[in-house]
């Protein structure tokens, strides 16, 4: 009886004894793993069985009858669901305490570690995108520093090292992105007390050394190396500003950038603009609601600024520092990374009354497209160059905006136009007119119909469409006289006059019945 009841309370105390883990890895509650307290009775327990799972786990025993949940978790930990910590590196729990499971650090794991490696990994750049215009900048931003690169031959320029995947280090020693190589580039310094000094070379030496270092752009990458394949594409620094919106859009954020900072900007009688860009034509040829949608900041002026338009109409941004924020004397390139300091431009001190330089700028005057880098589209018409286009033009980045705003303001101006016309009128002028004898009773219905206060211009391409309808419309009737037989001319002025014929051609049997007739 005693034997019975010994046997019973082993298997009761079997099956309440099941391993907090498996609720974890079904529901995804929290388990807690608790050891054996001093008061469970030694007899209650069987003789376990020796594997390597159970001397692992420390503190948990294993019974003679084992419930579903623990076959559960030996399955699991058989098929490396469960990673077993190593005993020899990490101390058993003592009795009594709580423990977390190797699931529960799992699942810390995946939700704190998981999304840091995958942001870590979103802002790390590529290493080889060749069609990436940020990575082409980024990399060229590496060499814009004096004291680490000093200017190349054309032929190994910054631009070229750049678009083969290399990245500045310091030192006129470049590097690659992928392969990790690295070379040192000097054709005309040597360094001296650590310092780079420049050194008188002859034209043959210095075309050799570039070259050498125009070759070893290419076959200085590993050999399995995708940036010895394969590079940037010459017109991957081409600016987009043929679609107006876009044009407009950034064009307008360049000029609330200068704004910002009115008082660095350098007088108007301190740039020097091309002649053909006209600020007056082009400020008639912009929206006009370009200064006011979106609303300026506060620091805009009221009336335009001439000289932060003009110097955005050439590229030019204020120069923003990560660190530091808004360096409000200095402007930048976006595309170049050229930097500008505006108060070299600037004269220090001006008489308002007369207008007149009392104190001059350190430099003369200030070129706003010729301060550009040599590469860059707003100066470079290479660089701008459309290479699917079928004419080859010769218009830098600057001139490509002047005449998409020209382009615009004339579609704009021709929509207006249309909508101030009525219905009849524009259909008048969209459709060829029918040609009519009197062409002063025309010329008179025509002056009726239009609108008042129309410009002249508009009636004077009226009344040359007019005649170039009329013009049309008798080519058309000579060209119809060609496909006319005589016969048909014949009968034609036969039913032209009156009672010489009847009001159809006579067939066949009218003809046999007239001839009977007269025989009879």
């Amino acid at each position: 009886m005693n034997a019975t009841k010994r046997k019973f309370n082993t298997l009761i105390q079997g099956i309440g004894a099941r391993s907090p883990q498996a609720p974890e890895l079904d529901d995804g509650h929290t388990p807690t793993r608790h050891g054996l307290t001093a008061s469970s009775p030694p007899s209650r327990l069987s003789a376990s069985i020796s594997t390597p799972d159970a001397t692992a786990r420390a503190g948990i025993p294993t019974f003679s009858t084992p419930s579903p949940s623990t076959e559960l978790l030996n399955k699991r930990r058989r098929i490396g669901v469960i990673e077993m910590p190593n005993p020899s590196l990490s101390p058993s729990p003592k009795s009594g305490t709580t423990t977390i499971s190797n699931v529960v650090l799992k699942k810390w794991t995946s939700s704190a570690a998981i999304p840091a490696a995958r942001k870590d990994t979103q802002s790390e750049p590529p290493r080889y995108c060749p069609s990436d215009r940020d990575s082409l900048i980024r990399r060229l931003g590496t060499f814009q520093e004096l004291t680490e690169w000093t200017p190349k031959p054309d032929k190994v320029n910054e631009i070229e090292w750049a678009k083969r995947g290399w990245v500045c280090q310091g030192g006129e020693r470049v590097r690659c992105t992928l392969c990790h190589k690295e070379i040192v580039v000097k054709t005309n310094t040597r360094t001296v007390d650590g310092k780079q000094v420049p050194v008188v070379v002859g034209s043959d030496v210095e075309q050799g050394l570039a070259k050498r270092y125009s070759e070893l752009i290419i076959e200085a990458h590993e050999d399995d190396c995708l940036w010895r394949r394969h590079g940037c594409d010459d017109s991957l620094l081409r600016l987009p500003l043929a679609v107006p919106q876009t044009a407009l859009a950034s064009l307008r954020e360049r000029y609330d950038d200068l704004c910002t900072r009115p008082s660095f900007l350098p007088y108007f009688f301190n740039l020097r603009l091309p002649p053909t860009l006209n600020l007056k034509v082009i400020k008639t040829q912009l929206p006009p609601d370009f200064f006011t949608q979106p609303p300026p900041p506060s620091t805009n002026p009221p009336s335009p600024n001439d000289v932060a338009l003009a110097l955005a109409l050439t590229g030019w941004q204020g120069l923003t520092n990560p660190r530091i924020g808004a360096v409000p004397n200095t402007a930048t390139c976006a595309t170049c990374l050229r930097r500008l300091g505006l108060w070299m431009f600037k004269s220090k001190e001006v008489d308002e009354a007369t207008g007149k330089i009392i104190v001059p700028a350190p430099m003369d005057h200030l070129d706003p497209i010729r301060e550009h880098r040599f590469f860059c589209p707003w100066r470079n018409t290479t660089a701008q160059q459309n290479p699917g286009a079928r004419t080859k033009d010769t218009k830098a980045a600057w001139e490509v905006l002047a005449q998409t705003l020209k382009n615009s303001a004339y579609l704009r101006q021709q929509a207006e136009k249309s909508t101030h016309r009525t219905p009849f009128h524009r259909a008048a002028a969209s459709l060829p007119g029918t040609p009519s004898r009197s062409s002063k009773h025309n010329s008179e219905e025509q002056a009726a119909m239009e609108t008042p206060g129309e410009p002249e211009e508009e009636e004077e391409d009226m009344a040359a469409r007019d005649a170039k309808d009329k013009e049309r419309w008798a080519k058309l009737r000579r060209v119809k006289s060609l496909f006319d037989t005589k016969g048909r001319k014949k009968q034609q002025r036969a039913l032209s006059r009156p009672g010489t014929a009847s009001s159809r051609p006579p067939t066949a049997h009218s003809r046999q019945e007239s001839v009977g007739g007269e025989k009879a």
